[in-house]
Formats: structure tokens, C-alpha cells, sequence
């Protein structure tokens, strides 16, 4: 059988739990004590269940049994007590965490845990928002306050810390770190890396060309005795021309 933790919890909490998420009614119906077990019938939405709650070895047994949502009712009608609560389910973590309002037989704000093992249960570390535990309290058990009436509520502090850690866990923010925004660190500037075969330096402005002077070869200067020689043979050539031509008559 899984074991419980209780803890009590500031109205005003409990109120913003449930705008937040809703809740479903349920009704319990105790019957009387009897020595070696207990029993009672609960009604959830249309479902219907007869529970019976007996001692064994290592602690107490519960078997459930479902019924017809008509035969549970009928059996509620039979009943000695009842209690009518707001059900809310939150998920912390991977922990399920019940926020029980009470209706009837009077206002009241609960919370439970459910644990697999004792061990497990003493080691659980109960939220800011949580307040005094009344686990060990039998006059916070449903079956206390249907058959004996409410118990006497001592007042729930509420501290900022503790909305806040409301507001993260309803936010689904419970267990993760909170990030800033920060600006981004900027790195120095790394100097350019100088290129492995570095060009030489271009002069600003480049010397003009120089354009390559065409020499014209100068006339070949013929000695004296070499032109004398050749208007002798030009004059011998232009006679021997004219003799050759017919003479007119």
C-alpha cells in the first residue's frame, strides 16, 4: 500500500492552484470503525469505487473494488460520514502532488504526496509553498474529518519565496536553473594573419616607359674614287643606250 505525506497550505495558494487548473469533485462515505478494518465508498465523475482497508504484515492493506456509479451512491446514502472535496493534480518533478479542497463538512486546504516506501517518504523535502506538516495527525485524515467533523485550522504564513515557488511550479518551472539574458562577451580582435609570400610594394605612381628610339641606319657615305668610278659607268651605259636606238630619217 503506498503511504501519504499531508501538509496544510495557505487558502489564498490553494485558491490560485485551482484557478489555474481546475479541479474535480469527489465525495467520500465512511463507514464506522471496526476493529481489524475499515471501509469506505468514494465517487469521482462517473466512476464508483468500495474500498476496504485492512492491517497486514508489514503495514496496511487496501483492496478497491469498483462499483456501478448507482450502487455507489447508494451506498453513500448509508453512511455515517462525508466529505466532499475540489481534487487538483499538479506533477513536480516527476513527484504527482493532490491538492485536496474541502467542501464538506467544512472549508479546509490540503495537500498530499504519495510515496512508494517509508524510506522514500522521509526523504522527500517539501516545497516553500508547502506548509506545516500534519502527517502524523490523525484529525487530517478524510476519514477523521468525515466521522468527527473538522479539525481546529492553525493559521498558514505565506511568505513572497513561497508565491514564487507557486508561480515556478504552475509555470512548469520547477527543478530547472533560471537563465539570464545576458549580452554576449566580445572577443578582442585576432591581428590578420600576414600572408605566407607577401607581394613587394607597389610604388604609388610608376615610372613612365621609356620608349625605345627607332635609329634610322644613316646613308652609307661612298668614297671619292668609288663615285667617280660609277658616273663613268653611267655616262659609258647611257651612250651605248642612245646608239641602240633607231635613228629617225
Amino acid at each position: 500500500m503506498s503511504t501519504f505525506r499531508r501538509y496544510l497550505i495557505a487558502s489564498s495558494l490553494a485558491r490560485l492552484v485551482r484557478k489555474e487548473r481546475g479541479g474535480n469533485r469527489v465525495t467520500e462515505g465512511h463507514f464506522p470503525n471496526q476493529a481489524d478494518r475499515s471501509s469506505y465508498v468514494i465517487v469521482e465523475g462517473e466512476k464508483g469505487s468500495l474500498v476496504l482497508v485492512h492491517a497486514g504484515p508489514d503495514g496496511p492493506i487496501e483492496e478497491r473494488t469498483e462499483v456501478p456509479r448507482t450502487h455507489a451512491e447508494a451506498l453513500l446514502d448509508v453512511t455515517p460520514g462525508k466529505v466532499d472535496y475540489l481534487l487538483t493534480h499538479l506533477t513536480v518533478g516527476s513527484r504527482d502532488i493532490h491538492l485536496l479542497r474541502y467542501v464538506t463538512p467544512g472549508p479546509l486546504d490540503l495537500i498530499t504526496v504519495e510515496f512508494e516506501s517509508e524510506e522514500e517518504a522521509r526523504d522527500f523535502r517539501p516545497l516553500s509553498w508547502f506548509g506545516p506538516d500534519v502527517t502524523g495527525e490523525l484529525a487530517y485524515q478524510s476519514r477523521s474529518i468525515a466521522l468527527e467533523g473538522l479539525p481546529q485550522l492553525p493559521e498558514v504564513p505565506i511568505s513572497n519565496a513561497a508565491l514564487n515557488s507557486l508561480l515556478d511550479t504552475l509555470e512548469n518551472r520547477y527543478g530547472a536553473p533560471r537563465t539570464f539574458s545576458q549580452p554576449a562577451l566580445r572577443k578582442p580582435a585576432e591581428p590578420a594573419a600576414a600572408p605566407r609570400n607577401p607581394a613587394p610594394p607597389q610604388a604609388s605612381e610608376a615610372p613612365p616607359r621609356r620608349q625605345a628610339q627607332r635609329h634610322e641606319p644613316a646613308p652609307a657615305e661612298i668614297p671619292e674614287d668609288d663615285a667617280g668610278s660609277m658616273n663613268i659607268e653611267d655616262n659609258v651605259i647611257r651612250e651605248l643606250a642612245r646608239s641602240l636606238r633607231p635613228q629617225r630619217r
